[in-house]
């Protein structure tokens, strides 16, 4: 799967007693799951105008027990001391500027010391494989996509951590647990949101005469991108996109409201579908209206586009406000955000794009100091809250997140008083679709990508390309 950069937090505060079950949230009450998801993370953006939280963990280690829970009620924390004096390894991509802030969290609300080391994802996937297959070398802990879990089991890489994390389970929506779950069971915690929607900038679309909350509908969408670029004379084009295709965030979200897929739930090749013909035809649409910009990501002209305003609209992972951030420092107040459009008026617009997760090596030794770890990033109130949000600008998805005052402000970003970080988290809480995932997805994908490429650029019809693809991913991956 593509993986997106991206970051992002998870705030869930979770309260533990002795024989009771765990709650989440600032009261103390355990919220209602919500149903809701290529997470890579984009950690070199880190909001320099984000607050920072002073507080510090009054967690004191003690022998008898029933104080050391006392002591995480009044924090509302779920950080212990179990592990303490314990040193662990952790492999993630992550710039270790960006890493710092947990790591040095962990050891003051754990007593654990947390060594990180930062590499290349591609570099990071090879050192596993090795590790794995010899039997040692595995971190204790590490960071990959949710989409790595059916290779990384089919590996012996990393520990069933179903048992560790049931205390836990309503801190999080069901759909987040569902992203690390495989065969019935789950191996890693999301880190970072795989959420997204649309973002606008507001004063451009007013000047048009467009209302953003309007535009529920694709059909609605393209009518209003082609009123941009023909009354702008085409000095504004609607959204951006690589010369050889639309781009990630919209054809995922495209392909998943249409409900193709390449494979299915029985690991079964379901490309040559109805469904994928449908979402291919919307997608003709879009191209053959001819209101993108050739503007790749991470170029330059992408992040002169969002200076001045010559782009309208960019649909994006949620973590794209630190983007905006950093990237676009004088448009305070120019952007809006909205979920994406969808197929009909009242249909699903809530995508997943897949998350990075926190896992535990099948190997360490260390297992209760790596998921002291693996609780601070996700769901542990002031690790993912006041450090992960406020400090990181990683977006929220926990169930107690709403309640937070921080998320509930508006955004200074953001026009209309938006409170942006209460409607990212809504972008995930509110999804409920999780794409099927097997241990050859990356491969299958990787082949149909070439025919979507030679289709996009008109050098093979629907029909022929979902065929070739078809036919390929069965005899290489041996499929039915």
């Amino acid at each position: 799967m593509y993986m997106l950069r991206k970051v992002l937090g998870i705030v869930c505060a979770c309260i533990l007693a002795a024989g009771l079950t765990v709650g989440c949230g600032a009261t103390g009450k355990s919220s209602e799951s919500a149903d809701t998801g290529g997470a890579q993370e984009n950690a070199a953006v880190i909001s320099e105008a984000a607050e920072t939280q002073k507080d510090t963990v009054q967690s004191e280690k003690s022998g008898d027990s029933s104080s050391e829970e006392a002591s995480s009620q009044e924090n509302n924390s779920v950080m212990s001391r179990k592990a303490e004096g314990q040193t662990i390894v952790v492999w993630g991509w992550d710039l270790p500027e960006f890493n710092k802030k947990i790591e040095d969290y962990v050891k003051e609300a754990s007593g654990v010391t947390v060594n990180g080391q930062t590499m290349a994802r591609e570099d990071e996937v090879s050192k596993l494989t090795v590790a794995a297959a010899t039997g040692n070398g595995l971190p204790d802990g590490f960071k990959l996509g949710n989409e790595d879990i059916p290779r990384l089991v089919a590996q012996n890489a990393i520990r069933d951590i179903t048992d560790l994390v049931e205390p836990y389970k309503d801190c999080l929506p069901q759909v987040a647990w569902d992203m690390v779950t495989y065969e019935g069971k789950i191996w890693g915690i999301p880190a970072n949101s795989p959420a997204g929607g649309m973002f606008y900038r507001y004063d451009v679309l007013e000047k048009y005469g467009i209302n953003p909350e309007e535009l529920t509908t694709w059909d609605k969408w393209l009518e209003a991108g082609k009123k941009v670029v023909e009354e702008s004379n085409g000095e504004v084009m609607w959204f951006n996109a690589p010369k050889n295709k639309v781009g990630v965030p919209l054809d995922m979200t495209i392909f998943q409201q249409y409900g193709a897929q390449i494979l299915n739930s029985d690991h079964k090749v379901a490309i040559n579908s109805q469904n994928y013909k449908d979402a291919l035809s919307l997608l003709q649409e879009i191209r053959d209206a001819k209101i993108s910009a050739p503007i790749d990501d991470w170029s330059a002209p992408w992040y002169q586009s969002m200076k001045d305003g010559t782009v309208a609209c960019y649909g994006n992972g949620t973590w794209f406000v630190q983007t905006l951030i950093q990237q676009a420092p004088d448009t305070l107040g120019k952007w809006y955000f909205t979920p994406f459009p969808a197929v009909e008026e009242g249909g699903d617009r809530y995508p997943n794009f897949g998350s990075t997760a926190c896992f535990i090596s099948s190997q360490t030794k260390n297992v209760d100091a790596a998921f002291e770890w693996c609780k601070a990033w996700t769901l542990d109130e002031k690790g993912s809250l006041e450090i992960g949000l406020k400090e990181l600008g990683v977006s929220v998805v926990s169930n107690a997140a709403l309640e937070n005052e921080y998320v509930n402000q508006p955004h200074e970003f953001f026009a209309k008083d938006q409170a942006y970080w209460k409607l990212a988290t809504q972008a995930f809480s509110n999804s409920t679709y999780v794409p099927p995932f097997f241990a050859d997805s990356s491969e299958a994908d990787s082949i149909w990508q070439r025919y979507y490429e030679q289709w996009w650029l008109g050098k093979m019809d629907a029909d022929t390309a979902l065929s070739s693809a078809e036919e390929e991913i069965k005899t290489k991956l041996k499929l039915e």
